[in-house]
């Protein structure tokens, strides 16, 4: 199986996108441009070879593929680009049509399970309609009778007609006929219009299988409102479906990784390239002295808590960074292996680092690991202490997710997982039953998916400073000050925030349960530093504004009640 990837078009109402680049180029939220991600999907779905046909900016396209070396390309220049449509390049690949293929137009952007899915399909020829979308009114239609596709058109709106995309299967039989068609309409001067024109003049012969992708995501870039729309939604897509594995085989496939692991487990990885030079809370050198022990390797490992993975996330990111600061997306493989059930920063696209004594916040789509290995050998030899305060982090992300502004269906969804998952295992975890552990590795992933999307609010923008002041863990830091803050809500009128999450007598009856609770002695010097040092950017995502005295008096009420 070959891949036919049509980037000939001119890309004119993409504006200042693609002003002076071709509109495949077009960057994604991750950094990675919409042909990069095109390359990356279908390579890992096993497609090595392709054929780009250009127009315009071919040398650009060229040095994006010049990334791949393990890859074949292989390039077909159509002159006269601006004077005939992407029919006339498919007549001039006809050497290259040797095989079974995908064909997809330069501006699609799709997710990967639809690519296997299609892969997978038992028909050898598959186009991609969906009958729950209502019928475009400027883009492609899809004829369907019998199961089959009939005609792809515009202009075509019957009761058999749907939404489609122009992202096929193709056997090499098939190809070749569309091609002898293709071929009859360039001879006969009609170069002007859609490839499909010459399939639908021969799809009796042509049969192509009608694949729902009701579910699945793909959609053009035709302009700026395109753009937005889709790269917004592709990045919901791709968290949800990051691969996740719960043993260690994996590894093995990696070709040479830089293991990020925390000191005393260093040992178990010694067959790879390790960085154990790092601190609990990570300083902006430990993460350069990590860039330097990557020079080499072509993929990252994290083995730990919320430190080594934020160390990994730390060194991809500026690993991608030019001479100017600026992120170059590198296709750098990270896979992170948690060893505590808390954080959820295996699926998450933030890491935390310390620069001059300053917190650092990094955020970027591309620190969102490709793969999590969830583990329960990890969690069995986790301290009785260190269990306690990283489930309050999982069960105070969760409940921070649901208030979020920012909370979406998708973030409600998975914080209500991890929620269901945590009150009605908590007291078997802690009593040792370890057959419990892989749902609770399950919901604190769920909790960081779902901060992933929402972000978290006061109750972890109050609890940075009592970590660094007293050193108390932050999960049990965020847990002190989060029934004051959830009262206040209540006291507001947003009760309705607990018909999704856990009520706050349920909250208090799992932290009397833990029995992690103490009193803190605080001085009003020491009072003073946390009302002035607290995250506001975190504070602008909970649902209540919060004076000055109300956060001094939740903070009255967590360390000295």
């Amino acid at each position: 199986m070959k891949a036919l990837i049509f980037n000939s078009g001119v890309g004119k109402r993409m504006g200042e996108l693609t002003q002076n680049t071709h509109k495949s180029l077009a960057i994604l939220n991750d950094g990675e441009t919409i042909l990069e991600r095109q390359i990356r999907i279908l390579s890992e779905c096993g497609i090595k070879e392709f054929v780009i046909t250009t127009g315009p900016f071919e040398e650009k396209l060229k040095a994006v593929t010049a990334k791949y070396p393990e890859l074949h390309f292989v390039f077909v220049h159509n002159d006269i680009y601006d004077k005939t449509n992407y029919i006339y390049s498919f007549y001039l690949t006809e050497k290259y049509l040797d095989d079974d293929f995908l064909t997809l137009h330069g501006d699609l952007v799709f997710n990967k399970k639809l690519v296997i899915d299609l892969l997978n399909n038992p028909c050898d020829s598959v186009g991609l309609i969906n009958k729950s979308l209502p019928k475009p009114e400027k883009d492609f239609k899809a004829r369907v009778i019998g199961g089959k596709i009939k005609e792809v058109g515009i202009n075509i709106f019957d009761d058999d007609c749907f939404a489609f995309q122009p992202l096929y299967k193709l056997s090499r039989k098939n190809i070749n006929l569309w091609w002898k068609k293709v071929e009859e309409f360039i001879k006969s001067g009609n170069d002007k219009v859609y490839a499909e024109n010459a399939f639908n003049a021969d799809s009796d012969n042509i049969e192509i299988c009608a694949m729902s992708y009701d579910g699945y995501f793909i959609d053009e870039i035709d302009n700026p409102e395109d753009y937005k729309r889709v790269t917004e939604k592709i990045r919901i897509f791709d968290f949800d479906e990051q691969e996740q594995y719960f043993n260690l085989d994996i590894l093995k496939e990696l070709k040479n990784p830089l293991v990020v692991v925390d000191s005393f487990l260093a040992d178990k990885f010694k067959e790879y390239k390790t960085f154990s030079d790092f601190k609990p809370n990570p300083i902006y050198e430990d993460v350069i002295k990590g860039v330097k022990a990557f020079s080499g390797c072509d993929s990252i490992v994290s083995v730990g808590g919320g430190s080594a993975i934020d160390v990994a996330k730390a060194i991809k990111y500026y690993s991608c960074l030019d001479e100017s600061g600026k992120f170059i997306y590198k296709n750098i493989k990270h896979i992170a292996v948690p060893t505590t059930a808390g954080t959820g920063s295996e699926s998450t696209r933030y890491a935390v680092i310390y620069k001059n004594g300053v917190k650092q916040s990094l955020t970027h789509d591309a620190l969102f690991p490709d793969a999590a290995i969830l583990c329960p050998e990890f969690i069995k030899t986790l301290p009785l202490f260190q269990k306690k305060c990283t489930f309050l982090d999982a069960l105070c992300h969760s409940i921070e997710s649901i208030w979020s502004v920012n909370a979406t269906k998708k973030s409600i969804e998975y914080a209500t997982s991890a929620i269901e998952i945590l009150k009605a295992n908590y007291k078997a975890y802690f009593d040792g039953d370890q057959r419990v552990i892989p749902l609770i590795q399950k919901a604190a992933n769920l909790s960081g998916k779902a901060i992933n999307i929402s972000q978290t609010t006061a109750a972890h923008a109050l609890s940075y400073k009592i970590t660094s002041l007293f050193k108390i863990p932050h999960g049990l830091a965020v847990a002190l000050t989060l029934p004051y803050l959830y009262e206040l809500l209540v006291k507001d009128g947003a009760k309705e925030l607990e018909k999704e999450n856990v009520t706050l007598s349920e909250f208090n009856e799992i932290t009397d349960y833990l029995d992690v609770k103490e009193r803190y002695s605080v001085s009003e010097e020491e009072l003073k530093i946390l009302v002035s040092s607290v995250n506001l950017e975190r504070l602008k995502n909970f649902p209540k504004t919060l004076s000055e005295t109300d956060i001094e008096n939740i903070y009255k009420k967590a360390l000295l009640s």
